[in-house]
């Protein structure tokens, strides 16, 4: 017998023997045909199975035979978010994923995840990027005189997938505008430079080597004197306060500010930063920071914090205003 097969079909059969085709039989009832579900599936190759390496430069191609039915919703993340770079073309039999050009950034853990009405299936894939490495971070003077200043840095976050071999470390006047190398062999993450002009100002920068060059530098932000000895901001402690502060009129607050470099001042009221307004305002000059508040209401009442803060360190303090 023959069976016609549609979505929707009516459905009638017919018995055949030598003499021929007997009377057809007809189904009264519609037919719905229903695909049957299945739950994702998926296959990784050896390669996926263990870190994928590639240098960079080269692409990162994730070639992943899939099944399913219905066909499931493909989803490709990678350290639970985007992937912003990649080209992503799926079909009902496959998934790939793309990165043109791979940098060290790329180098993390991809996400796969499919899903159908039948249920889920989910797979990790490793990709290790070799590049030379990110820059150092957290580069600060630890010690100075006269003659020499002392470095302090910390490994990069990014290794470039190689072990770091050695550092380099360059200097630059700051009346100049070229770096001039200093040390090519640097085995530690600090290092002693000599041989500098007492009173002069210099810019430093370090970068990270290991087997596939030299990565990313990292610069240290303000300049610094040969003959200046950094000190964290000391303790703060209001030294002018007008007598008329809680009477409801004008309040001034008159703090000394040390150290060197000379740090940098903020102002918070109740742990958020403080709102200037014409009433409220800040002054800060070369030795103390000052907090003016005029025709004070019940609203200027509560914790004014002042902070103060350079590369050496930090330090804040309470003020309480109760009006």
């Amino acid at each position: 017998y023959f069976v016609a097969v549609a979505p929707e079909a009516e459905l009638s059969a017919d018995a055949v023997n030598a003499k021929g085709a007997g009377e057809p039989a007809e189904i009264q009832d519609l037919v719905e045909i229903v695909e049957r579900a299945a739950e994702p599936d998926l296959e990784l190759d050896v390669e996926l199975r263990r870190t994928l390496v590639v240098r960079a430069g080269c692409s990162i191609r994730l070639f992943v035979p899939i099944k399913g039915r219905p066909t499931p919703t493909v989803t490709w993340t990678k350290e639970g978010g985007p992937v912003p770079r990649a080209v992503i073309d799926s079909t009902e039999s496959y998934t790939m994923l793309l990165v043109p050009e791979s940098i060290r950034n790329d180098t993390g853990k991809y996400e796969l995840t499919l899903e159908n009405s039948a249920g889920k299936k989910s797979a990790d894939i490793h990709v290790r990027v070799l590049d030379t490495p990110g820059p150092p971070i957290n580069l600060k003077p630890v010690k100075i005189d006269k003659e020499s200043i002392s470095l302090q840095w910390e490994m990069p976050l990014v290794d470039g997938g190689a072990k770091i071999t050695n550092y380099i470390i360059e200097k630059r006047e700051s009346t100049r505008k070229a770096f001039a190398t200093v040390i090519t062999n640097c085995p530690t993450t600090s290092v002693r430079i000599g041989d500098l002009g007492e009173g002069c100002e210099y810019y430093f920068r370090v970068s990270a080597e290991n087997e596939y060059g030299i990565g990313e530098a990292v610069e240290t932000t303000d300049p610094i004197r040969a003959s200046q000895s950094p000190c964290a901001p000391e303790s703060i402690i209001p030294t002018d306060i007008t007598k008329n502060s809680v009477t409801g009129s004008d309040i001034k607050i008159e703090i000394p500010v040390f150290g060197r470099p000379r740090p940098t001042i903020s102002w918070q009221k109740n742990d958020t930063a403080l709102k200037l307004t014409q009433r409220i305002n800040v002054e800060t000059t070369a030795a103390t920071a000052v907090l003016n508040i005029s025709e004070c209401t019940r609203d200027d009442s509560g914790v004014y914090t002042i902070l103060g803060k350079n590369i050496v360190g930090s330090v804040k303090d309470n003020i309480i205003v109760k009006i």
